[in-house]
């Protein structure tokens, strides 16, 4: 389905102000939102860029003749859990998994964000053997907390997201156990919220459809307009590709290879 989006940041001093005027506008009062994402990297390497011009000219004007059916791009997946405030207080969690997939933005100029997206809830079986399986790899944990409210059509989330304290270990599947709630910090230091408007539309829904989510969620900017600024961020800041490292680099922690 397709995902359109806004989003804004708002001062930590400003939060509760902002969760007030969001219940107004939405007529209903926040509901909590706790969630730990298991982020994915499949372990092998993208290709080079341009490799597919060096394999020889017949075969390059052949790839341009003939519509891929499988995208060169690797991505970085999430599986994403629903907590409750007992499962950070029990440190464990037997919440299922949805494994969610979010694209590329779309490079149109609507005003709006608009990409492609899926989720897959796991109802049984090992999700993390599941991933592995298919070539993945943990590669980072994070937490989101805040409050979600609904808007006519328009899903609004007031979020931060938060992490361990410390270095990120490497580990090869995801935690067992949860931290305490207590023990997470902000990953931005200054505390800002980010306040995340979206409407999804069905893969077949027509144009006219999306370009009535995007009114729709341009009207919900000009409301909030002077409370908090709304606005589509650089496409490639939501980009989920996993970028080529040369091999001389590939080997080298992260720090070393930028």
């Amino acid at each position: 389905m397709y995902e359109l989006l806004l989003f804004g940041q708002l001062p930590r001093a400003r939060h509760e102000q902002l969760l007030k005027i969001l219940a107004g506008v939405a007529a209903m009062q926040p509901q909590r939102v706790l969630e730990r994402h298991v982020v994915y990297r499949p372990q092998r390497e993208p290709d080079e860029p341009g490799s597919n011009l060096r394999r020889g000219a017949s075969q390059g004007i052949v790839q341009k003749q003939v519509k891929q059916t499988v995208a060169r791009d690797l991505y970085f997946t999430q599986m994403v859990q629903t907590l409750t405030e007992e499962d950070f207080k029990e440190q464990k969690s037997a919440a299922p998994w949805t494994l969610q997939f979010n694209d590329v933005p779309d490079t149109g100029d609507k005003g709006v964000t608009v990409r492609m997206v899926s989720s897959t809830d796991f109802v049984e079986g090992d999700p993390h053997a599941y991933m592995v399986g298919f070539g993945n790899k943990v590669v980072s944990e994070y937490y989101v907390e805040g409050h979600r409210y609904v808007h006519k059509n328009i899903l609004i989330l007031l979020h931060r997201v938060l992490t361990e304290p410390g270095p990120q270990s490497a580990e090869q599947s995801p935690k067992p156990s949860l931290p305490t709630f207590d023990s997470l910090s902000s990953l931005d230091p200054s505390g800002t919220y980010i306040l995340q408007a979206s409407i999804r539309v069905v893969d077949n829904g027509s144009p006219a459809l999306i370009d009535a989510g995007v009114e729709e969620l341009k009207a919900f900017k000009d409301l909030l307009k002077g409370c908090v600024e709304l606005d589509a961020p650089d496409r490639l800041l939501l980009d989920t590709r996993v970028k080529y490292q040369p091999k001389s680099f590939a080997n080298l922690p992260p720090a070393a290879a930028a």
